[in-house]
């Protein structure tokens, strides 16, 4: 291949310096009689040979360094075409409309090997579910692999560059040395009760009530709930969406889940077209960020009228308990800062935790026998309320909310991009198992979706929903990763998790089963979280 590469060169500079003695030769001759056309045309010629020159002799250098450290290439997607990739494009883009864009990767996968490159739109991407890799990106060479592309044009014109799912490096740093502190000693923190989510799952129970057994979507409730509950804890007033939220409310929420879901359908239209104009995106914005402002600036105002951070969003005593925002301002950030900040945690917080609640329920509803047990589990505690450490001690629940994860993670595809020329350790040669030389502004995507269902980790029956399998010898490290993995690891864990597992309980203390009524195959919606494209249809019955 090296060979073929150099004799490319060799054969491509002589022509190249041929067209351009061929052209000065023909202007000192003539200039009045050679054709315009004919100058363009050599012209245009010679910059694309001299381009091709370049390429080649790049290609050629990144060959020896390659071979200098061990490195060999990954295959790549047999595409019909192969300059742009336009068939690959197309199948994915039919699947993402169809909502089994994970199952298309997964086929992929299984087609490829677990590392291979893929065009889309002429833009070469690595794709990979090997653990190496993933761990490689996410931990020890993070600095080597910034958010970039899709995934940062996805969030970024709703999150705000100083957002910590934005940004990276010191920026990055900085915001997350900031925001830990809030969920150390808040509702997600080791010494939470359950305060903030109890009012929230109480009235989330009484609407289940209501439906007195006939089919109801299960996700909305559980979104309008998590967000109660989301911005309860963030800025110290609800939205009250399972109540009556004022008008203001439903415009953010509604502005809010458009401007998320139409910004990732723009990313996927690269960098040029997604930074055409869309008004409507702009304005739904513009009143997202408005609303959260508003907020700050009267956080601010209370702060100042008490002389400390000790007072919430709408005044109350000294001694009413911190919110999420209190702790922000008291670092006198600018505005826009605190609001990029939370509104990144709204998205967590709110979307992913609603995501893999409905999960939950999506396959319980599936598993008779898993139900069952689980109401055992529920029924040895005593009281109706459970501590934070009854909870964490329920070990069949909670096997049930890491499996349910395992099958359907909130976010179940995500991406970097190369810093930096890089070695990733594995994918190359015809087994695999050698390291990759990546080069610069390379774009990595990897598919949790695809790497939870991993047979030679989860055993034959990979795709069924089975929490018992959790209770052998499985010690699944970087191969799971529902909440990601490495320095950038997910700092509401254990906000999601509770809440989850304070949910589930409450639930099952509640009604004696709950029942699928909707069928078909497991579709995904996959935005900048994954969710049921068509609901998630249950009904219940009481105890």
């Amino acid at each position: 291949m090296s060979l073929v590469i150099l004799a490319s060169v060799c054969l491509s500079v002589p022509l190249s310096v041929w067209a351009l003695l061929n052209v000065h030769a023909r202007l000192s001759a003539d200039t009045t009689h050679v054709p315009l056309f004919s100058y363009l045309l050599l012209s245009a010629l010679t910059i694309l040979l001299a381009k091709l020159n370049l390429s080649l002799i790049n290609t050629y250098l990144f060959s020896l360094r390659a071979r200098k450290l061990g490195c060999s290439p990954p295959p790549a997607y047999p595409h019909k075409d192969p300059l742009l990739g336009l068939d690959a494009f197309t199948e994915a883009l039919h699947a993402l409309k169809s909502h089994t864009l994970l199952d298309l990767y997964l086929r992929r996968f299984q087609q490829c090997g677990p590392t291979y490159y893929s065009l889309a739109l002429g833009t070469s991407t690595l794709m990979t579910q090997d653990v190496d890799n993933i761990k490689t990106i996410l931990g020890p060479r993070m600095d080597d692999w910034p958010i970039d592309g899709p995934r940062l044009f996805a969030a970024l014109p709703v999150l705000g560059p100083n957002s910590i799912f934005t940004s990276n490096g010191e920026t990055w740093r900085v915001a997350r040395a900031m925001l830990r502190p809030s969920f150390s000693r808040g509702a997600g923190g080791d010494g939470a009760d359950l305060a903030c989510f109890r009012k929230h799952v109480d009235r989330l129970l009484t609407a289940i009530r209501a439906t007195d057994g006939a089919a109801f979507d299960i996700q909305a409730a559980l979104l309008d709930m998590t967000m109660d509950v989301s911005t309860d804890f963030l800025l110290g007033r609800s939205t009250d969406l399972q109540l009556t939220p004022s008008p203001e409310a439903r415009q953010f929420v509604a502005d809010f889940e458009y401007a998320s879901r139409e910004s990732a359908w723009m990313a996927r239209l690269g960098p040029v077209l997604c930074n055409l104009p869309h008004p409507r995106l702009r304005r739904a914005v513009e009143r997202v960020r408005g609303y959260i402002r508003r907020y700050v600036a009267r956080a601010r105002e209370a702060a100042a009228q008490e002389g400390e951070s000790k007072v919430g969003m709408m005044g109350g005593d000294a001694g009413k308990k911190e919110n999420f925002l209190d702790e922000l301002i008291r670092d006198e950030a600018p505005e826009d800062y605190v609001t990029d900040q939370v509104l990144s945690i709204l998205l967590a917080g709110r979307d992913t935790t609603a995501s893999a609640m409905s999960a939950v329920f999506y396959f319980l509803a599936r598993a008779p026998e898993v139900v069952e047990k689980l109401r055992r589990e529920v029924r040895e505690v005593q009281e109706d309320e459970a501590s934070r450490e009854q909870l964490k001690q329920m070990k069949y629940l909670n096997n049930v909310i890491r499996e349910a994860l395992r099958l359907f993670s909130p976010v179940p595809t995500n991406s970097r991009t190369s810093k930096r020329e890089t070695v990733l350790p594995r994918g190359g040669g015809p087994d695999g198992r050698q390291p990759i030389l990546v080069p610069k502004g390379t774009p990595v995507r990897w598919s949790t979706h695809a790497m939870h269902r991993d047979k030679a980790i989860y055993g034959p029956d990979a795709d069924e929903f089975r929490p018992e399998r959790w209770e052998g010898d499985l010690r699944a490290g970087w191969e799971y990763i529902p909440f990601s993995g490495g320095p950038r690891i997910c700092l509401g864990q254990q906000f999601a998790l509770i809440q989850i597992a304070y949910t589930v309980f409450k639930f099952f203390r509640e009604f004696r089963d709950i029942e699928a009524r909707d069928s078909g195959p497991l579709l995904v919606r996959t935005n900048l979280t994954a969710s049921f494209p068509n609901g998630c249809l249950v009904s219940v019955r009481h105890e």
